[in-house]
């Protein structure tokens, strides 16, 4: 006499909640990452510009060489909605110092929405040509 042993249920096609919470966590990383991305690659590429405009400055020390490495820089990077006004230029204690403070308003897609960053970068060069960067964003 054998025991029959009851047949196991597969689970055919359905997707369990883990699969679907972490598809529903792709999508909504994607999505802010397609809304807020670009201005974020813009705040790492102002980063750049600045610290070479503020290099510049060191090198030719001249204002107006910093002035024009950073309208070149915002051109190369592609970066049309801050403009040199954004930005101030000194001489301070030695030190070459560029800084420049961006708000953006970011509209939520489909949406009348919207969500200001700020940002702020600042760069200054000594007299040996050391760069000293500080940046720093908030939501």
């Amino acid at each position: 006499m054998s025991v029959r042993l009851p047949a196991r249920r597969r689970q055919g096609g359905r997707a369990s909640i883990i699969t679907i919470l972490f598809l529903l966590t792709i999508a909504l990383v994607a999505y802010f990452g397609v809304v807020f991305g670009p201005y974020f690659i813009d705040y790492l590429n102002m980063q750049e510009v600045i610290k070479a405009s503020a290099l510049s400055w060191y090198a030719k020390e001249e204002e107006g060489a910093a002035r024009d490495r950073f309208r070149v820089g915002l051109g190369d990077k592609g970066v049309d909605y801050i403009y040199p006004d954004d930005c101030t230029f000194s001489e301070q204690e030695g030190l070459y110092v560029v800084a420049c403070e961006w708000p953006v308003d970011v509209y939520y897609p489909g949406t009348d929405y919207y969500k200001t960053l700020e940002f702020w970068v600042t760069a200054s060069a000594d007299k040996r040509g050391g760069v000293e960067l500080v940046a720093d964003h908030e939501p």
